[in-house]
């Protein structure tokens, strides 16, 4: 648990919806509902009693048939075998369709061996009994031939039976001699009888009458002697046993290999068949009621203990597209709002809240990086934005987004020695041993420090930027392996990740760059011809990537691709245009409260003062009021297209419970 908690941290699973079967006494449904809806986690499905009932009837028919086939393929597993299973499929119908057709062309590929299996044992069997028999023969006339025991001449007929002992006595009325004659198991026997020729056709009606076979053996095996038979008759009964061996093995040899799809079918079987019995009988019922809808898999147990005081009956079952509920860790809470502008999490796809929280704050802080208008944002979260958004809830998260993001600003505030500009920022960066974000000079007057302060703030924004957009590939990468299983679709980020990491030191080297835009030195580290020899190899991988991503259109659909990267990056420059214009016009607010400190000063110290400090409220409050939207729309722009866009799809549905809300409640009219 703690390990999950950890990677929550970063990126957590949306809580996904479970269809919910409820059944109660009809007494009761009022109050199961009543207690639901104090859940607030249940949303109702809809449905049509006659339709539901025809889908389990079906799903049952589906549940026996899978069992059938089970039953069939697990009698034919002569060893006990252990099959673990560790995942089970969400969409649990369609996985048993699925099983099911493939296991049904496995179980008549078995039938089909057993119906052979069956045809060679026979053969061996009657091979086997009619050597024993001539072996016994053999041993009382050692030189005799097969006439001995199938003849036919112009008077006699000597004839091989084989059937029931008592059909055969029978026969043996109307026959002139026995040869011989051995028992066999089950009351049957194999006999040699010596017969008139004349009498013969009779003997065969009656013969085939009784059931009883007349072994011709002759026309298998020719005029030889006994001895000479019995060899033949060794060497197909090898022959018979090899290809039993052979059957067994291809048998046991297919059956191996479906061993997890058998196992899982029969977990399968064992979870739904008795669930979907229970259904039909609630919908079938005079009595029970059934209550249809979603609700999120980790508030099962809410379930349980909210309906404890009722009979009830709760089965829960997954569903291939289901509804998601948000599932961040309580500081994140307040930004899944950002999160929902893209849409809502699939099941098969990571929420990306907690990952795009941190740089949210990073770049609303870089933006306003002054400890006087973070604190204004304090206040203004506060008092003031209430009377803009009435919503409790939005109110609440918006609030939480305020202050967090004011704390940030404040310690990059610190940094940058800034505090309504240097109006009392230069008393903090005298007190900074050293500032690691430098701020524009008091009155701009220096203009070699303001360009350093433009520079250092481009710089830091477009490294930043490369940064973001390299990770964002990175994790666009695992994305498709770990969690979409697209092998070209992550072959393409890989491709993309290449391309950023030694796209750089190719275009140094080649277009006589006067930048370093070398990030990784690699023109120091490698040769020039291991840089462009992985330029070449991974372009063509790329454009076969993207074809195979997109289709056709992939064949030109790349190049924009590569060049969204640069504009990707360079979007982020828009950190050090608002940082840089916030900052410039604080300085220059507190250029026109110098003037009018040291203008009215000459009149009064008292008044200058007074009317200074009331400029620099009404300035600042007005820098405050035009500089605030721009940091929080630029930051979630950021976070939304240049780095979830390249991991995050958003193609969820959430779940949308009925539910009361307790709290504060507005009434009348709010003033504005």
């Amino acid at each position: 648990m703690q390990e999950l908690k950890w990677r929550y941290a970063f990126f957590s699973d949306p809580d996904v919806a479970l269809k919910t079967y409820i059944i109660v006494p009809r007494d009761y449904v009022d109050v199961a509902l009543s207690e639901l809806l104090k859940l607030g986690i249940f949303e109702a499905i809809p449905r049509e009693e006659g339709k539901r009932l025809e889908e389990i009837k079906e799903y049952i028919a589906l549940v026996e048939k899978c069992r059938k086939v089970v039953d069939a393929l697990n009698a034919h597993i002569k060893e006990h075998v252990e099959v673990e299973i560790k995942d089970m499929p969400r969409d649990t119908r369609r996985a048993m369709e699925q099983l099911y057709e493939k296991l049904a062309s496995v179980a008549e590929m078995v039938e089909d061996l057993d119906k052979k299996e069956v045809e060679y044992t026979d053969k061996l069997k009657n091979i086997t009994t009619l050597r024993k028999y001539l072996e016994h023969i053999s041993s009382l006339y050692p030189n005799a031939d097969i006439t001995i025991v199938d003849y036919i001449g112009s008077y006699i007929a000597v004839k091989t039976l084989l059937g029931a002992k008592s059909d055969v006595d029978e026969l043996k009325k109307s026959i002139e001699y026995v040869a011989g004659e051995i028992a066999l198991e089950g009351q049957m026997i194999i006999t040699t009888v010596v017969l008139r020729r004349e009498f013969l056709e009779e003997f065969y009606r009656e013969a085939e009458h009784k059931r009883v076979r007349v072994l011709e053996i002759s026309k298998l095996y020719g005029v030889e002697t006994l001895s000479n038979i019995i060899k033949r008759m060794s060497a197909e009964e090898e022959v018979m046993k090899n290809e039993l061996r052979k059957l067994e093995e291809l048998r046991n040899e297919t059956i191996k290999r479906y061993l997890h799809d058998i196992a899982m079918l029969k977990i399968l079987i064992e979870a739904e068949s008795s669930k979907a019995e229970l259904l039909k009988n609630a919908l079938q019922s005079k009595h029970l009621a059934l209550v249809l809808g979603w609700i999120p898999m980790s508030k099962r147990g809410d379930v349980y203990k909210s309906l404890r005081d009722i009979p009830f009956n709760a089965t829960f079952e997954e569903d291939p597209n289901p509804p998601v509920e948000f599932n961040n860790l309580k500081p994140f809470k307040p930004f899944e709002t950002f999160t929902e502008l893209n849409g809502y999490p699939s099941p098969k796809e990571w929420d990306p809240t907690p990952f795009l929280t941190y740089f949210y704050i990073l770049f609303f802080s870089l933006m306003f990086s002054d400890i006087g208008y973070a604190i204004g944002l304090i206040i203004g979260a506060r008092y003031i934005l209430p009377f803009f958004v009435q919503n409790p809830e939005t109110l609440k998260k918006l609030r939480r987004i305020a202050y967090i993001t004011a704390a940030a600003s404040i310690a990059t505030g610190i940094l940058s020695g800034s505090f309504l500009g240097s109006l009392i920022g230069r008393y903090i960066s005298s007190a900074l041993p050293f500032q690691i974000i430098p701020s524009m000079p008091p009155g701009l007057g220096d203009y070699r420090a303001v360009a350093n302060v433009v520079n250092f703030y481009i710089k830091l924004a477009l490294l930043l930027g490369y940064i973001v957009v390299l990770i964002s590939h990175i994790i666009g990468s695992l994305k498709a392996f770990i969690k979409a299983r697209d092998l070209w679709s992550a072959l393409l980020e890989i491709s993309m990740i290449i391309m950023m990491i030694f796209g750089p030191a190719f275009l140094k080297l080649h277009f006589s760059v006067e930048q370093n835009i070398d990030v990784f030195n690699l023109l120091k580290i490698l040769p020039r011809q291991v840089i462009d020899y992985t330029i070449y190899g991974t372009l063509p991988v790329l454009i076969l990537a993207k074809v195979k991503s997109m289709g056709s259109m992939g064949v030109m659909l790349w190049i924009f691709d590569v060049v969204g990267i640069m504009g990707d990056i360079f979007s982020f420059i828009r950190i050090a245009g608002i940082a840089i214009g916030g900052a410039m016009l604080a300085e220059i607010f507190n250029s026109f409260v110098y003037s009018t400190i040291t203008s009215l000063s000459a009149i009064s110290i008292g008044i200058g003062i007074i009317a200074g400090i009331a400029m620099a409220f009404m300035l600042h409050l007005f820098n405050l009021a035009c500089s605030v939207l721009g940091p929080y729309i630029h930051s979630l722009r950021l976070i939304l297209y240049e780095m979830s866009s390249k991991f995050y799809e958003g193609s969820g549905r959430r779940l949308n419970p009925a539910k009361v809300t307790l709290g504060t409640v507005s009434l009348g009219t709010i003033s504005r």
